[in-house]
């Protein structure tokens, strides 16, 4: 390895750290607010380890607001996410990816030109909709909006098209009906892109607001991330127990990326392989 191939990856590594620094700087600070005083929390230079310690802040965010419920609603709201984005963008990529109809081509295009529209104009219609289907306050208002996701299903499908035809139509050779070889024969082999697709409807589910926002009145069907934004109208802006509060509420999403980190870094890169 010669010096200028050194010199190229030490100056890389260096904009990387640099960069992941710049990252993490938020987290690092929401964590060292959540166990400050408010009168600390802006004080400059910023005390990263705080000298006057106060852990009561969770307590505060926990006992004088439904912190539980909300959890728990978050938890329901991400489950029915994840299913609905893997389901319908398995099924969907490999139908695109690999089977024969007419209009395929187009229908997908339209399909995919829907991620230019903005949520807020398709908000209307989507509450009056399940305002009839009396879905309002209902955390099934939240989720079904990501039944039809443009973006999981161009994913999975960007995968689907890299797997040879000729592996398809040996298992058809061999007996297996469409079910059996998308059960079978391309599920085990996008393992890594389902766990990608995995994480990021997680994270969609998880941290999902406006949808919440919107469809969901009564405080104790609330989600995390709406009852959080509550915390600054009813303490006057005390920024530390929202710190504790969001602190509480990233744990779930950074054990499961740290989980599955490895597969989803596998799943974006093996997605974009063929276009």
């Amino acid at each position: 390895m010669n010096r200028s191939t050194i010199g190229g990856r030490t100056l890389l590594t260096g904009i990387l750290a640099m960069v992941g620094m710049v990252m993490v700087f938020p987290i690092a600070w929401m964590l060292s607010a959540s166990f400050k005083y408010e009168s600390d929390v802006f004080k400059m230079p910023i005390e990263w380890i705080p000298k006057n310690f106060n852990p009561s802040n969770y307590a505060t965010a926990v006992n004088d607001f439904p912190f539980v419920n909300w959890y728990a609603n978050t938890a329901l709201v991400t489950i029915y996410i994840v299913i609905l984005v893997l389901t319908v963008s398995t099924i969907s990529g490999y139908a695109f990816a690999k089977l024969e109809f007419k209009g395929r081509d187009v229908i997908f295009l339209i399909f995919i030109a829907t991620m230019m529209i903005p949520v807020e104009v398709r908000i209307i219609p989507q509450f009056m909709i399940f305002k009839s289907m009396g879905l309002i306050d209902n955390v099934l208002s939240v989720a079904l909006p990501w039944m039809f996701n443009a973006f999981s299903i161009f994913l999975m499908r960007q995968f689907f098209t890299s797997i040879p035809n000729d592996l398809i139509e040996a298992a058809r050779i061999d007996g297996c009906n469409e079910y059996m070889t998308f059960c079978r024969i391309v599920l085990p082999l996008a393992k890594s892109q389902i766990s990608a697709l995995f994480i990021l409807a997680f994270t969609w589910g998880w941290n999902e607001y406006f949808s919440a926002l919107i469809y969901i009145n009564d405080t104790y069907k609330q989600v995390l991330s709406v009852g959080i934004a509550s915390f600054k109208g009813e303490y006057s802006g005390n920024f530390a127990v929202q710190m504790a509060g969001a602190t509480l509420a990233l744990i779930p999403i950074i054990v499961v990326y740290l989980f599955a980190q490895k597969r989803f870094i596998e799943g974006v890169a093996m997605s974009g392989v063929k276009g």
